[in-house]
């Protein structure tokens, strides 16, 4: 059981659909030495989705955000199609031979190129400095693939208190 191999184009559209967050009061999930949080997420058009986040417990800069297409056809065929990670390790993109990424936040996108190729369809990754910790890898991914959460409910609002606490005071 390979996973399907979506085209360019393919993943294009699913990251440029509209998503709104199905259970914005998702909790986060203790596992060892990191705690987890999976949202659903579904498309104007129907189609699901997995918002997830990881947070390691001792090295904050160790964290990663993502999102993953439920393929209709079983979890066997799901595809991560981007995820944010922070500046915890280094990265190299085998097939394109420009050296290693060193520290830095990255953000990883699915590509047709790597699938192909056997390796993690989002494997191909590029450095930002759009962030530096989980809260802003969060809201970058929500702004680049298009997720909104319910009113009330913004990524960072009272609904996450569990993470980044209640400031409510900034609530505009």
């Amino acid at each position: 059981m390979s996973q399907p191999i979506l085209t360019d184009d393919d993943i294009r559209a699913l990251l440029g659909t509209h998503k709104i967050v199905t259970n914005p009061r998702a909790r986060w999930k203790q596992q060892r030495g990191s705690k987890q949080k999976n949202h659903k997420v579904q498309s104007t058009c129907g189609k699901e989705f997995v918002l997830y986040l990881r947070q390691n417990s001792r090295i904050e800069e160790h964290f990663s955000c993502g999102l993953k297409y439920c393929h209709p056809d079983g979890k066997h065929k799901d595809v991560t199609l981007c995820r944010y990670n922070g500046s915890d390790h280094e990265h190299e993109n085998p097939l394109d031979g420009k050296g290693k990424i060193y520290n830095q936040c990255h953000i990883h996108w699915a590509t047709q190129r790597y699938m192909a190729a056997g390796r993690k369809a989002e494997h191909y990754a590029e450095t930002t400095d759009r962030y530096e910790d989980l809260d802003g890898a969060l809201l970058a991914l929500c702004e680049d693939c298009h997720i909104e959460f319910p009113t009330r409910a913004r990524p960072l609002s009272e609904v996450h208190d569990d993470m980044w606490g209640d400031d409510s005071s900034n609530d505009d």
